[in-house]
């Protein structure tokens, strides 16, 4: 199977000096996760909605004064679109990215992402996700597959501090409390369009005004098959986990796939 048998495209570009507050509103409008920046109509770099919330905030800055070359990461890395699926599995995963633009006489046909692979050639999934150990899908639990240790946040702490903590642990999302109990959750999606879109600055901006809540969670002894199902009804990414009202863990996509990847056509149809 070849790139161009998965890739998606048109691919939506930005100029290199886009505020980046209308690449936030372009990308909630098109519910893309990326977009490819370009210098005089040339591709050199790529916005991801976790370079939004990361850096904008590291730069405690107002986000409608910061422009796309100042956050993309660059060079860009791409591939053709006669490349086998399989160079580009080892393209995202050695270089730790989600997506690369595809070029073809220097010009950018689309774009290549984990989302595609796994939706065209979900066969390929372990090369993201390798499995650990022998197990039984249909039996886990999602105590089986969560992971233990949960950052959290007060309602009342400041955006751009939970934005640091997010960047130095390398997470997508904490849980918000209240008085020590789950009430809510935020993203680095939720940081990008509720927070940078809005042309809002990180250190003036609570918890609480961009969590979302109510929290959706789940039980410890529940089959990874529920979690498949509620994740993708409600088009989330991760569950806290809560045993008799206390927070033990959180399950996301990311643990699914590791221990049970045949559950990923719950996230990834067929296209």
């Amino acid at each position: 199977m070849k790139v161009k048998d998965v890739m998606s495209g048109p691919v939506i570009t930005e100029d290199e000096d886009t505020s980046v507050t209308i690449i936030a509103r372009d990308m909630e409008l098109s519910e893309i996760g990326s977009v490819v920046i370009t210098r005089e109509d040339k591709p050199v770099g790529i916005v991801t909605d976790r370079d939004i919330s990361m850096k904008i905030c590291a730069k405690m800055g107002t986000p409608g004064e910061v422009t796309a070359k100042g956050i993309m990461t660059s060079p860009l890395i791409t591939i053709g679109p006669e490349a086998p699926v399989e160079t580009a599995c080892e393209l995202l995963a050695e270089n730790d990215i989600r997506r690369l633009p595809v070029m073809e006489n220097d010009k950018l046909v689309g774009i290549i992402s984990v989302r595609n692979i796994l939706a065209g050639a979900p066969e390929y999934v372990q090369r993201f996700y390798p499995a650990e150990g022998e197990f039984i899908s249909e039996q886990l639990e999602v105590g089986d597959v969560m992971t233990l240790a949960v950052i959290t946040e007060d309602e009342d702490t400041i955006v751009s501090k939970i934005s640091k903590e997010m960047e130095e642990s390398g997470i997508g999302g904490v849980v918000i409390t209240r008085g020590g109990k789950p009430v809510g959750m935020v993203t680095d999606g939720d940081i990008a369009s509720k927070v940078i879109m809005e042309d809002k600055k990180a250190s003036e901006i609570k918890a609480k005004e961009i969590m979302c809540s109510p929290l959706t969670t789940i039980g410890l002894d529940a089959p990874v098959e529920k979690a498949c199902g509620i994740m993708a009804a409600k088009k989330i990414r991760r569950m806290p986990v809560m045993d008799e009202d206390k927070l033990v863990g959180i399950i996301s996509v990311r643990n699914i796939l590791t221990r049970s990847p045949g559950h990923v056509v719950k996230f990834y149809p067929g296209e």
